[in-house]
């Protein structure tokens, strides 16, 4: 038990032991020793001494001039992708809502598509051969009146807005 305490004790003050190596050359150096703090390079700076910024060289100027010139780009394909993105997922939720609705739509609203569908097609056939004016004009108009025909609360709401 005594070994093992004084082996305890001799391991546990090692760690306070300091270990200095001195290394010389073959001819041992006579001059004195100098302290860290008497060297030249910690001396105090002249008492008048002042800031001067540094001016930027040619190719730093070069390099901002790129960083401002991609930073806008990366600032105009960060807000396109954020629109693009934005635009994808209300379409994704669109869908859903969409495909929640048709899969069990109410008694009415089949019928009432199909007259609004019907009244479009025939608008389309009435302008086969007209202008280009006549083309747009009667499938809207004749969808128009078939949606007012079959949703007529909605109809005046949509024209109170507009």
């Amino acid at each position: 038990l005594s070994q093992v305490t004084k082996l305890a004790a001799v391991s546990s003050g090692l760690s306070f032991v300091c270990i200095t190596v001195y290394a010389a050359t073959e001819k041992e150096s006579k001059s004195p020793l100098v302290k860290p703090d008497k060297l030249p390079i910690y001396s105090a700076p002249p008492l008048k001494s002042k800031y001067i910024e540094e001016q930027p060289g040619h190719l730093q100027q070069q390099l901002l001039a790129v960083r401002r010139t991609i930073g806008h780009y990366f600032g105009w394909c960060q807000s396109a992708y954020v629109f693009v993105k934005n635009g994808i997922m209300d379409s994704i939720q669109f869908g859903k809502d969409a495909y929640v609705y048709l899969s069990n739509p109410p008694p009415e609203f089949l019928p009432k598509a199909a007259v609004v569908t019907v009244s479009g097609l025939a608008g389309v056939v009435l302008a086969r051969k007209g202008s280009r004016f006549k083309k747009i004009a009667y499938p809207l108009g004749l969808t128009t009146v078939g949606y007012s025909v079959c949703y007529p609360a909605q109809s005046v709401v949509i024209a109170k807005v507009s």
